[in-house]
């Protein structure tokens, strides 16, 4: 891995201070009962599913397995947006890419290529460029530091788990996640998707059924990743790094209110390993309404 990128100690205690100040809101929120008049508890906007969610996860903590990148450590606190108290013993299912753009789950589906939905998909077009992206724009031209060159090949990832799982909140309405930093793909940039359901149960290792009562993404701070991403095992990703400015989800879904938090494990040194913190305003008794492209789950292949 090239050498850490050199944050400078006033970005650090800044990021720092954002972290403390939101976790701060939280605990004065709940102290005080200013609910209504905290951001903090304000009803987070739902974002698209996208067609790479699977059903039945596996209930883990450390979703990593093979996979390489910049360690992450992502904490998601979920609140009732009806109270601003935390939402205990409800499931929280997260997916995302790896290094490379690539997603467990499907063999067909390759993000940074062409071709149609995956197999067993539900509706709308795997995650892509929007209308009116044009890549022979001078801006979204491969070009240094990205350089030229295909993509990495797609191998077969049907059976393959890595980077999903499935966590219960705790009394404090948190999960905790081990994994990476993800990657991005053609017309998508940096991001975590996330799910939140109550009423299901624990049975076979994941959690069954349940009310989904919110769909959501996780973005990074825009400086932070379009600098790692100049890394390995990133840097091998010879595509356009598509921006949040580009991305549609981002920039229709209100994205910008779906910021993580991000501080280093070690001061300064973002590329050794990072700690993410989000909170997650839910109203439980909710369905969300479909948002933008993608379907439903797909269930998992079956076992040979």
């Amino acid at each position: 891995m090239k050498n850490p990128v050199a944050f400078t100690r006033r970005r650090f205690l800044t990021n720092t201070l954002a972290l403390a100040t939101t976790i701060e809101l939280q605990r004065a929120a709940l102290a005080l009962g200013l609910f209504e008049n905290s951001d903090v508890c304000k009803l987070t906007p739902e974002q698209e599913v996208g067609p790479y969610y699977v059903a039945d996860e596996l209930l883990r903590s450390n979703i990593v397995e093979d996979r390489q990148g910049i360690p992450l450590e992502l904490r998601i606190a979920v609140l009732d947006a009806r109270t601003c108290k935390p939402l205990s013993n409800v499931a929280v299912d997260i997916w995302h890419c790896d290094a490379l753009g690539l997603y467990s789950g499907d063999t067909a589906q390759n993000p940074m290529g062409p071709g149609g939905p995956p197999p067993g998909s539900q509706g709308g077009p795997p995650p892509g460029p929007p209308n009116g992206f044009d890549p022979q724009h001078p801006r979204n031209h491969p070009g240094p530091p990205e350089g030229f060159g295909p993509p990495p090949q797609n191998h077969p990832t049907d059976k393959l788990t890595f980077l999903r799982g499935i966590q219960i909140t705790a009394p404090d309405g948190s999960v905790n996640f081990r994994t990476i930093f993800p990657g991005f793909y053609m017309g998508r940039t940096n991001h975590i998707h996330f799910k939140v359901r109550l009423d299901g149960h624990e049975a076979n290792k994941t959690y069954v059924a349940g009310h989904t009562s919110h769909n959501g993404q996780i973005f990074f701070p825009e400086e932070i990743a379009t600098q790692l991403m100049q890394h390995e095992p990133y840097a091998n990703h010879k595509i356009h790094r598509t921006t949040q400015t580009e991305d549609h989800v981002f920039e229709d879904q209100n994205g910008q209110l779906q910021i993580a938090k991000l501080q280093p494990l070690q001061a300064g040194q973002f590329t050794k390993g990072l700690r993410a913190e989000i909170i997650a305003a839910a109203d439980p008794t909710a369905t969300p309404s479909p948002v933008g492209p993608g379907g439903g789950p797909r269930m998992p292949p079956p076992q040979s």
